[in-house]
């Protein structure tokens, strides 16, 4: 049967393999086709679930022409720890079991759902922009204010001034 050893491989990295999670950096068309599918290079960054250091991975693969992985897109992949080389990436999971599986083994990385293979990593929502630097002038004229109303001393107004105008 064609491809029975490649398939019984990664079923083998799969039952006892180690996890990562596998970012695409590179795409290459290899250029050839099979039955109208591209079959491509596949270049991956491995993170290795256990906190090992990362490392690089190659994999040929014939892909779905309408589902070629982008570059950033992120896989689980099961791999043979004491040869990293060989490997096996999941392209995708058909049903909720799958799904479910792809969570057990691998956590969140891919979603509390695992909706996420094949996705980029989420994007940490971005900093908030410092405040900008009060108008020294106008700290002034509140501190002013608040020292007319009563609510600072002239001692604690005097601190205060000194405090923005640096001395």
């Amino acid at each position: 049967m064609f491809g029975g050893k490649k398939r019984r491989q990664a079923q083998a990295l799969m039952e006892s393999g180690a996890r990562a999670v596998g970012t695409v950096v590179d795409v290459a068309d290899t250029g050839m086709t099979i039955n109208d599918n591209p079959r491509v290079r596949l270049t991956f960054r491995i993170e290795p679930l256990d906190g090992s250091p990362a490392f690089e991975g190659v994999k040929t693969a014939t892909v779905s022409r309408v589902a070629i992985p982008r570059i950033g897109g992120r896989y689980p992949v099961y791999y043979d720890a004491g040869d990293p080389s060989t490997f096996a990436y999941v392209g995708g999971v058909d049903g909720s079991e799958g799904a479910r599986t792809i969570v057990a083994q691998f956590g969140d990385a891919f979603g509390a759902d695992g909706s996420g293979i094949g996705q980029p990593a989420p994007v940490a929502p971005p900093a908030s922009a410092p405040a900008p630097a009060a108008d020294p002038i106008e700290q002034l004229r509140k501190l002013g204010e608040l020292r007319a109303s009563g609510v600072l001393t002239d001692a604690e107004f005097e601190q205060q001034k000194a405090r923005i105008l640096g001395g």
